[in-house]
């Protein structure tokens, strides 16, 4: 497997980042925790270069999923910040699908999330250049 950049998971759900988190690591990738949209967002805005792809849980306490995809996208940074995020929910409906597009997120996945959406949305954001 290619060197790669870290992840970035901002999941609030312990569950859900432990096993996620599991998985992320036996694909050899480094993964990094956010526990809600606000430490996302600091996260990202320290260091975007770092990452190659976050995944971004839309329902969560404190600051939403879509409310940190907004802020990320809008980091004053030059170039702007277009790291890859996915968004992570349950509710997969038309109306969300085209919600995440217009955030400038780049595509979304269903949970529970399978290792093998994993992996794809790996291959498909995070390979090194």
């Amino acid at each position: 497997m290619s060197a790669r950049k870290k992840v970035l998971l901002v999941e609030d759900d312990e569950f859900t980042r432990f096993m996620m988190k599991e998985i992320i690591a036996t694909l050899g990738v480094d993964v990094e925790i956010a526990t809600n949209g606000q430490d996302g967002c600091d996260v990202i805005a320290a260091a975007p270069e770092s990452f190659g792809l976050i995944l971004m849980d839309l329902h969560m306490p404190q600051m939403s999923g879509i409310d940190a995809t907004r802020q990320i996208r809008a980091l004053p940074a030059n170039p702007p910040c277009d790291v890859p995020i996915i968004a992570l929910t349950a509710d997969v409906t038309y109306h969300d699908t085209m919600r995440v597009k217009k955030l400038g997120m780049n595509g979304f996945a269903s949970k529970p999330v399978t290792p093998g959406q994993l992996l794809a949305l790996i291959d498909e954001h995070c390979s090194a250049a």
